[in-house]
């Protein structure tokens, strides 16, 4: 399905100087679905859900380096991350 979104995630995903993507917006409207499937157009997805993996929770205790964060759910959820081919997405509730 088509939605509106799909051209900004785009856009973001092809500018070279892009920063971290913050997605707002109603309750029940389609974002996930939308990043979910957008996920899909790279070579690496990661879904990282602070509420129901609790023990993930002290890869952002302490030390914030990236590299050691990026490191650490690498290997907890085995999934590469490459810059440019890997989309971290973190759903945050309310």
């Amino acid at each position: 399905m088509y939605r509106d979104i799909n051209k900004a995630l785009e856009d973001w995903k092809s500018d070279q100087s892009r920063k971290v993507l913050l997605l707002r917006g109603a309750r029940q409207v389609g974002k996930t679905y939308s990043i979910r499937e957008f996920g899909k157009t790279f070579k690496y997805f990661l879904e990282v859900n602070f509420e129901l993996e609790r023990k993930i929770h002290h890869f952002f205790s302490g030390n914030l380096n990236p590299d050691a964060i990026c490191m650490n759910l690498s290997a907890y959820y085995g999934v590469p991350i490459i810059g440019g081919e890997t989309l971290i997405f973190g759903p945050v509730g309310r």
